[in-house]
């Protein structure tokens, strides 16, 4: 009897991604606010014994702290640093890039970006950046097209597109301009029946929706009760803010609330020279433990080192220099965008008129300052700036339109004479006049927004 083996051998090979511990934790910091990045220096100081905190007479003499001292006008920024810092290859630069690497799981701009760049054409990537950053933290896209369309110099077909593709993008009802029209975006490839008079509820009784009134809905479609309260049903699943679910640490403020905000930048000018201050800790204010230190060296020219104790100094001293490092990391961030923001945007940092903010976007910084859009965006999410009027901003408005024609709205009417002020039509054209093109509409729907009086109440009051 004869028998007979096969054999073969199978080798698979793969790759797999291997995130580096310092990389998510120097993600983590650049994300944090000032008030935050404190609580987290406090806490780490905790957690960490071979962490601590130096006292002021010991603080470490940084090159940057000598040159503020004996020579301040070295550190003041010029065009020839943002040249010599472009021109430098990648491998020469400052580790400035470990968060490139880390997917931008909890921005939704991010997110968005992900999805949308890929589906438009190379050409239209910078008016897809564009319309992303119009997009609001709940997920509506704040801009009318034909705006977008004009402050990109795209056409109105390039720029309905690229929008088009965007509300195709997840979560479902992103890039709405309405409750309504988000809901109907959620709904607009439900088939079924109680999804086609789900859509027709949206559409034409949001009201009977609210109130609960079946019976006008049953007659009106000569349908049985229990589809009406199915389509109820399925309407109230839907979500009204389908962007509030990527605000993780991450979160915009509300620019109109800014009581007892801290700066987490400050720009500011003085004898003619600016000056960049990144708040909150200075990573030259801690230090890695010199028992630690000492230890850890002991332990090494020990031929027998107790494991135990060789694993746990070497883990927290490694775990003290890259907490280290990562505040070192976000600084040198924040201090690039800062320079980049006098550079580009000076005349609004001097005087803080917002008729002079040119349209910004993060990718278009992150390319400049030759960093990943991912990092701009942790750097600056949910942060506050002073500008040189001592004024204090959210970052948002050097990246969100919609809100530089708010404060320009705002700035007119706050100037107007209160018996004769202006109508909205008067409020476009002095907008137009300083460059800014809108329709009578959008300046109705950005004064409402800003909770602004119509010209005739605004006379009676």
């Amino acid at each position: 009897m004869r028998q007979s083996f096969n054999t073969s051998q199978k080798v698979h090979l793969g790759t797999e991604v291997r995130v580096d511990p310092r990389v998510i934790l120097s993600s983590h910091i650049l994300q944090l606010t000032r008030q935050e990045l404190e609580a987290a220096v406090e806490s780490e100081l905790s957690d960490n014994p071979a962490l601590e905190r130096l006292e002021e007479d010991e603080e470490l003499e940084t090159q940057e702290r000598i040159l503020k001292t004996v020579a301040p006008l070295e550190l003041a920024p010029s065009s020839e640093d943002f040249e010599f810092h472009k021109s430098l290859p990648p491998d020469d630069r400052e580790q400035s890039d470990w968060v490139d690497l880390v997917p931008a799981f909890d921005s939704l701009w991010d997110h968005l970006r992900g999805q949308l760049l890929p589906l438009v054409p190379s050409s239209l990537a910078d008016l897809a950046n564009y319309v992303i950053d119009c997009v609001n933290e709940k997920g509506y896209l704040e801009t009318p097209v034909e705006e977008i369309a004009l402050e990109t110099g795209s056409s109105l077909e390039e720029a309905e597109s690229v929008v088009a593709e965007l509300r195709n993008c997840e979560p479902a009802g992103v890039g709405a301009t309405s409750l309504q029209d988000c809901l109907l975006l959620q709904l607009r490839n439900d088939m079924s029946v109680e999804g086609k008079l789900a859509k027709a509820i949206v559409r034409n009784h949001l009201d009977d929706l609210q109130a609960r009134r079946t019976t006008r809905i049953v007659r009106r479609y000569r349908v049985m009760p229990e589809v009406v309260e199915a389509a109820f049903e399925l309407i109230l699943s839907l979500n009204p803010f389908p962007g509030e679910g990527y605000r993780v640490d991450c979160h915009q403020p509300n620019p109109s609330n800014r009581s007892g905000v801290t700066p987490d930048l400050t720009l500011a000018i003085r004898e003619g020279v600016w000056e960049i201050e990144v708040r909150g800790v200075d990573p030259a204010s801690l230090a890695v433990s010199r028992s630690y230190l000492k230890r850890q060296k002991e332990l090494e020219e020990m031929p027998n080192a107790p494991k135990d104790e060789k694993r746990h100094v070497n883990e927290y001293v490694q775990r003290a220099n890259n907490f280290i490092q990562s505040l070192a990391q976000r600084r040198r961030t924040l201090r690039m965008i800062g320079e980049y923001l006098i550079s580009h945007q000076g005349s609004f940092v001097s005087t803080g008129r917002y008729q002079f903010l040119s349209p910004l976007t993060r990718s278009g910084l992150a390319h400049d300052i030759g960093v990943h859009e991912s990092t701009v965006s942790r750097a600056t999410m949910g942060k506050f700036v002073q500008i040189a009027t001592g004024e204090v901003v959210p970052f948002e408005v050097f990246f969100k339109p919609a809100l530089r024609v708010q404060k320009m709205i705002e700035e007119i009417t706050a100037t107007e004479n209160p018996r004769s002020p202006y109508s909205d039509e008067q409020i476009a054209k002095m907008l137009a006049a300083k460059g800014v093109i809108v329709a009578r509409r959008t300046v109705n729907k950005y004064r409402d927004k800003t909770k602004l009086l119509s010209s005739h109440k605004r006379r009676s009051a």
